[in-house]
């Protein structure tokens, strides 16, 4: 540097300390650009040479992009330390290091020429209070910014243009590998693939993802996972249920190049440009999509079914657009009812051994609801449809139910063989280098035999896995398939079964039917169900709803007595008394506290303002209130000076705080007060006390 440049930096500067920042824009850069990464620890020489005693260096943003998208620790850091007037000089090996977008350059140039800190390269020392070194300075800053745009530009179209033939790489999912030719082909690895086609059969079997991956888990059945930067690829484990989904969302099984899956998008965060990833788009809407690329594992019309199953089996919480997976509840039509008043979904609700269909028409909790009806009696009708529709069918189905039974028990024992042979294979590979050790070297002796020790083990356990399948029976006995054709020919017997699975009966009934449309006929008492078949053909029947039972409506009495009690009592209060009375519930239950809330928000009964019952008090209040004992307002009672009233029976009682404050009855609570005794009703009649008119109530 010149002396001109020199002059630049002071003692002031020199006073302060010198800063070093260190960049690179990647874990990658850091590991593999090594020789930048000395070059910049090598500043702190330059900053000894230009009079400083040491520099301190700020390698926190090592591996972090400085494009604006991510936080910098050390960038913010050193900022501070400016604005702290610590720092006399940043060193920095070119201006791309610092920052490389505008907004942190503009903040650097601010804070930097207001608190008198120089910036220095390799080439100059740089006061940014000066215009000229100003101008010098920002021109770089803005080569770096454009020089990145341009970078990030050819290579995402490089990136698009070689994916839009079909020829970029990427890492792929078990089952498929490159060739040496850049091409996409079956793993060659004769386990992974039938590993692979053996997950969508059973998929295809299974009625969601999660008894899929439940089906794993309890079958103890290993699965090809891929395992990034690892020695071994693949690794044979229990697969996730995230897995799981991945692969059978992945349209790559069904011969399809894809290219841009999920979309990233930028966000304005607490004044933070920040990246965010969408999900996963349908292969149609992906920026690359190539048909029939390579040799798929499942046809284009599978994969699209298995999204479908998978879209429905999603857990939408409005039910307006799927069905759900079939689950353990007893009530069978389930996700395919549908209102014919409204056109909503109709909800399913539990009761001990009871169901019940509802529909809400999209109004908020506790409105009145379109129709509602039990369960059971539509679930039989709607499967003794399902019995006339499947009878002449059910022989052929016994049949496949047994070809079936006998195809995966050969796909079992050809993947217990394929097991067998890779477990072998293990073995006789660590065989191979136990044998190749010297004896006497223990330390690797030792552990090549207990390597060795495990791999005979797992072939042991693949052997007697193969050998068990081999030993069952490979068919159905004679009377087995006896009682097979005599169940088919009796199908309700079989739907009717208490041992007959819920989920199954489900699984049934959305194979043949689409949907279930009802309506309420109320003059008739009776449900209309027209049922529309998977092939396009409708059936209409008729339900007949169960009548009301007589005393299920709820007695006007009960509703004028709660709204009466409800004026001043709680829930707990009133609960107790309708209890002591002994009145039961419509449905005939006893009544709990928060059964008396229901009742009142069923029929809109709200709680009194306690300020609004200020002015009458309970019995033992009023006592208290005049500070007499309790049989003391009982003669004050007989004595007809103090009106009592009652709700109902068991409720407290209600006295005017203004009748206790009247003349007449301060007069006879001071005379029981001195005399211990409230005069006889006959005396006081005949004195000069005045009782006014009173009705007793």
């Amino acid at each position: 540097m010149n002396s001109i440049e020199l002059q630049r930096i002071t003692k002031e500067h020199r006073k302060r300390l010198a800063f070093v920042y260190i960049r690179q824009s990647s874990p990658h850069q850091v590991r593999h650009n090594t020789e930048s990464t000395r070059l910049q620890f090598n500043l702190r020489q330059q900053a000894v040479e230009l009079g400083w005693a040491e520099a301190i260096v700020i390698d926190d943003d090592l591996g972090v992009s400085a494009a604006g998208y991510t936080e910098r620790i050390g960038f913010q850091r050193m900022l501070t330390e400016v604005t702290l007037r610590n720092v006399g000089i940043i060193l920095c090996l070119d201006a791309s290091r610092l920052s490389r977008n505008s907004k942190d350059w503009a903040h650097l140039f601010e804070l930097c020429a207001f608190f008198d800190t120089l910036v220095a390269d390799l080439e100059q020392v740089y006061n940014l209070s000066m215009p000229n070194d100003r101008l010098v300075l920002g021109i770089k800053g803005t080569v770096a910014e454009m020089e990145l745009s341009i970078i990030r530009t050819r290579l995402r179209t490089g990136l698009e243009a070689k994916a839009a033939r079909g020829e970029l790489k990427f890492i792929l999912p078990p089952g498929y590998t490159h060739d040496y030719d850049g091409q996409i082909v079956k793993d060659p690895n004769r386990r992974v693939q039938e590993a692979i086609q053996y997950m969508f059969e059973r998929f295809e079997q299974a009625n969601s993802l999660r008894q899929l991956a439940l089906w794993y888990r309890d079958s103890q059945t290993l699965f090809p996972v891929r395992k990034i930067r690892k020695k071994t690829p693949i690794s044979w484990e229990i697969p996730a249920y995230s897995t799981l989904r991945n692969l059978i969302e992945h349209p790559i099984y069904a011969g399809a190049y894809v290219y841009g899956r999920r979309q990233v998008h930028v966000e304005y965060i607490d004044g933070k440009l920040v990246k965010r990833v969408g999900k996963v788009l349908p292969p149609e809407q992906s920026r690359v999509c190539i048909k029939e690329h390579h040799e798929p594992y499942i046809p284009w019309e599978r994969f699209q079914a298995n999204q479908a199953k998978l879209s429905e089996a999603r857990p939408i919480w409005d039910k307006q657009e799927n069905r759900g997976a079939p689950r353990e509840g007893f009530a069978l039509l389930v996700g395919i009812l549908r209102c014919g008043h409204c056109g909503r979904k109709l909800y399913v609700t539990y009761k001990q051994n009871s169901a019940l269909y509802y529909c809400d028409a999209g109004g908020a909790k506790g409105s009145k609801r379109c129709l509602s009806f039990g369960s059971k009696a539509i679930d039989a009708s709607v499967g003794q449809e399902l019995g006339h529709i499947v009878h002449p069918l059910a022989i052929d189905a016994a049949k496949t139910v047994s070809d079936q039974h006998h195809q995966e028990k050969i796909l079992a024992i050809n993947e217990a063989q394929l097991y067998l042979e890779a477990t072998e294979y293990d073995a006789e590979r660590a065989f191979e280098q136990y044998d190749l050790v010297d004896p006497k070297n223990r330390l690797v002796a030792d552990t090549l035999e207990e390597r060795l020790n495990e791999r005979l083990v797992e072939a042991q356990k693949a052997r007697r896995k193969l050998e068990a399948l081999l030993s069952a029976p490979n068919e159905l006995s004679r009377q087995q398939k006896q009682e097979l054709k005599n169940l088919s020919q009796d199908f309700s017997k079989v739907w009717e079964h208490p041992q007959a699975p819920v989920q199954l009966r489900k699984q049934m009934l959305r194979v043949v039917i689409q949907e279930l449309i009802v309506k309420h006929e109320p003059e008739e008492s009776r449900l209309e169900v027209l049922i529309h078949w998977q092939g396009g053909v409708h059936t209409q029947l008729y339900v007949q709803k169960r009548a009301t039972p007589v005393g299920s409506k709820t007695d006007t009495c009960l509703i004028e007595t709660v709204k009466e009690l409800a004026q001043t009592l709680d829930d707990a209060e009133i609960t107790r008394i309708l209890n002591m009375q002994k009145r039961t519930m419509p449905s005939g239950l006893c009544w709990t506290r928060d059964r008396t809330q229901n009742f009142r928000r069923t029929h809109k009964i709200r709680l009194g303002n306690p300020q609004d019952g200020a002015e009458v008090l309970t019995g033992q209040e009023a006592a208290n209130y005049l500070g007499i004992s309790r049989n003391g307002l009982l003669g004050l009672i007989r004595l007809e000076a103090v009106q009592k009233n009652q709700v109902t029976d068991f409720s407290p009682w209600r006295i005017s705080k203004k009748e206790l404050n009247s003349q007449m009855v301060q007069q006879l609570v001071q005379s029981l007060k001195t005399n211990g005794r409230l005069p006889p009703k006959g005396d006081v009649s005949n004195s000069k006390f005045h009782f006014p008119q009173q009705n007793q109530s």
